[in-house]
């Protein structure tokens, strides 16, 4: 009933006219909004598994359209993303209970307080982990370098110290409730903790302070 990829290219072309695909930051060129909306709906069949108990049509609309309301800028985008959907829902006929429920999905997808809330439905737990999984562990260490790259670092070092500031985040929250959600942010912590360790080995640096004159 539901043409998701339709959903997609609505969501593409909604952002590419509004010239919204790109972050206004010019050190975050290489981000794109449609692909962090595509890898989380990927994300989403990734984990949903846990759950047997899914209205996976509201789920994947939800992950499509959770970020599309940057089209009008980034004050609101979860109240503005809702909109939008509605706007597409009535015009493609859909009921009004199965748009509201997509509205609310949308509307939280932000609010990672929910996931301590024992009265969170199913969808919004997997939206809100899967929405969190996007660009974190490999993924948030590239983000970390080529943005570090377009600040035109002076050293390797440079590019150690904005790691270890910008991967505190993730090694100290353990948001996920799912087991599948849990196992991929564990394993994304493992990779990020491996990696400053080596680096910090190549570059000699012990205790957060640089082994000698360089």
């Amino acid at each position: 009933m539901y043409d998701f990829n339709d959903m997609l290219l609505y969501v593409k072309e909604k952002l590419e006219s509004a010239n919204a695909i790109k972050p206004d930051k010019p050190h975050n060129c290489f981000r794109s909004r449609f692909s962090h909306i595509s890898r989380v709906l990927n994300w989403c069949k990734r984990i949903e598994d846990d759950f047997d108990d899914l209205d996976k049509d509201s789920l994947y609309a939800a992950a499509i359209f959770h970020d599309v309301g940057y089209a009008y800028g980034k004050k609101n985008h979860a109240n503005n993303s809702a909109d939008i959907f509605t706007e597409y829902g009535k015009s493609h006929g859909f009921t009004d209970d199965y748009i509201n429920k997509v509205v609310y999905l949308i509307k939280n997808h932000s609010n990672k307080e929910l996931l301590k809330d024992k009265n969170t439905s199913h969808e919004l737990i997997i939206l809100l982990e899967a929405d969190l999984l996007d660009e974190e562990g490999a993924l948030g260490l590239v983000w970390d370098l080529l943005e570090c790259g377009m600040e035109n670092p002076k050293s390797y070092y440079d590019t150690y110290f904005v790691g270890i500031e910008h991967s505190s985040h993730i090694l100290n929250q353990d948001y996920m409730v799912t087991k599948k959600a849990k196992a991929y942010w564990d394993n994304k912590k493992k990779i990020i903790k491996e990696f400053n360790k080596e680096l910090a080995f190549d570059l000699f640096i012990e205790d957060g302070k640089v082994n000698g004159l360089y």
